[in-house]
């Protein structure tokens, strides 16, 4: 994505509303709300909760819902964005190496950041270090490196993952995996053409951004799409998806 404020400020307006974005943070924030309860359970306060990766801030609003949420990006720029648009609780930093005290919040997301890092196990074992005993991780990353594309490259990716790639690497930064599901999966098929054409031509031209608006009614046809897809159980039944979303659990003890 461009990093300058006319990009950021683009993606976050066509954010508030686009199909891609907005029915990707109501399927994560689905998968964090059953267990709500129980982290509000003996705490001496609202939830703390960490958007780790939170661009102009999108996904953070939503979360304020639900608790302290708080944002923490490494790009100033999109920080900028943030904050004309109201989000005061947005810090920089770099998520391997997390400007927070070990278990200090209730619950990280990190939606689609986890592969822009070259060392994503760093990453993952921040969030469980500042996660408290029993704090969960919601993450969602691309799927299938055979879905690589121009879109990957344009946003700085170093890898899509399998899910069992995804499981190995929770499991090794010490999660506990209570999931780990495809998600979008009706438009694998059409990425992967995507993705093929992409390398047919072989960088004869720049790829360009999927990220464009749509007529009203066919952006909330495939949000709805996407949603029920997920709340109908029938990506547990496929064996594939454009992204994958992971929920873990740091151990109590």
């Amino acid at each position: 994505m461009r990093e300058d404020v006319a990009g950021q400020e683009r993606y976050a307006r066509l954010s508030e509303t686009y199909f891609w974005n907005t029915a990707h943070n109501d399927v994560a924030l689905r998968a964090l709300a059953p267990h709500l309860p129980r982290l509000r359970e003996g705490g001496d306060g609202p939830l703390r909760i960490l958007d780790l990766g939170c661009g102009p801030g999108n996904t953070l609003r939503l979360l304020e819902r639900h608790g302290l949420a708080f944002g923490l990006e490494y790009s100033t720029v999109a920080l900028a964005v943030a904050r004309r648009r109201g989000l005061a609780r947005v810090v920089a930093g770099d998520g391997a190496r997390l400007p927070l005290r070990a278990a200090s919040v209730d619950c990280v997301v990190a939606l689609e950041v986890v592969e822009h890092f070259a060392d994503d196990l760093a990453v993952v074992r921040e969030a469980f270090r500042v996660l408290r005993p029993g704090g969960v991780l919601v993450a969602s990353v691309p799927a299938f490196m055979s879905l690589w594309r121009s879109h990957d490259e344009l946003y700085g990716h170093h890898r899509r993952y399998t899910r069992a790639g995804l499981r190995r690497l929770l499991t090794a930064a010490g999660f506990t995996v209570e999931r780990c599901d495809f998600i979008k999966c009706a438009y694998f098929l059409p990425l992967l053409v995507r993705a093929k054409l992409d390398r047919a031509r072989n960088g004869a031209t720049a790829g360009g951004d999927d990220f464009f608006e749509l007529p009203a009614w066919l952006n909330a046809l495939l949000r709805v799409q996407i949603v029920w897809e997920h709340r109908l159980g029938l990506n547990r039944l496929l064996p594939f998806g454009v992204s994958l979303l992971g929920v873990a659990r740091r151990p109590a003890r």
